[in-house]
């Protein structure tokens, strides 16, 4: 005789496998998402360091050429307020000290006691490169020989370009300042 079969009772339910895999992958994408904002976090921290650091070497460059042009006029003064090659004396000398192109950063002055010239010493911070322009720029009220329309003034104004350059992770980001130096002194 063949006995009946009777309906599973509800006591008898549970999760299928399949269910299980979804609850678990969704499970995983959360922990994951979760991971990624962590690790951007991190990221962005590291890379506010870096571009602190880098915002003070390109104000320590910044302050050391001010430095040049007031506090020495005899070793360095106005005529050293250019890169290496410009500002020819009246023999044709050259009288810029500051090096061109992006160069490792130092982490000393060296003996001329100025940022971003050829003598800087001290351990080299290979994660930042700094680069120093400078340029001359003409005056229309006191025109010198660099002028459009040449005169005899000499250059009194210059722009100062500081920039330094750094990677976050394996992205170049870039700090920089660019200022007007003058050399017009007040009549007494």
């Amino acid at each position: 005789m063949i006995e009946p079969q009777h309906p599973k009772s509800s006591s008898e339910s549970g999760f299928s496998y399949i269910e299980v895999m979804v609850a678990l992958v969704i499970f995983l994408i959360g922990i994951l998402g979760y991971l990624s904002a962590l690790m951007a976090g991190v990221v962005q921290s590291r890379g506010q360091q870096q571009q602190l650091a880098a915002r003070h070497y390109v104000a320590t460059a910044m302050e050391s050429i001010m430095s040049a042009k007031e506090t020495d006029p005899d070793r360095l003064g106005w005529k050293a307020i250019g890169n290496i090659g410009s500002n020819p004396d009246a023999d044709g000398n050259p009288q810029g000290v500051f090096v061109t192109g992006f160069q490792t950063v130092l982490s000393g002055a060296g003996p001329d006691e100025v940022i971003g010239t050829a003598d800087d010493a001290g351990t080299a911070n290979i994660a930042y490169s700094r680069q120093i322009e400078i340029t001359d720029i003409c005056d229309p009220d006191r025109p010198s020989p660099i002028c459009q329309d040449p005169g005899t003034w000499p250059v009194r104004l210059r722009r100062v370009d500081v920039t330094v350059r750094y990677f976050v992770g394996s992205a170049q980001r870039e700090e920089s300042v660019t200022s007007i130096l003058t050399d017009y002194s007040v009549a007494e």
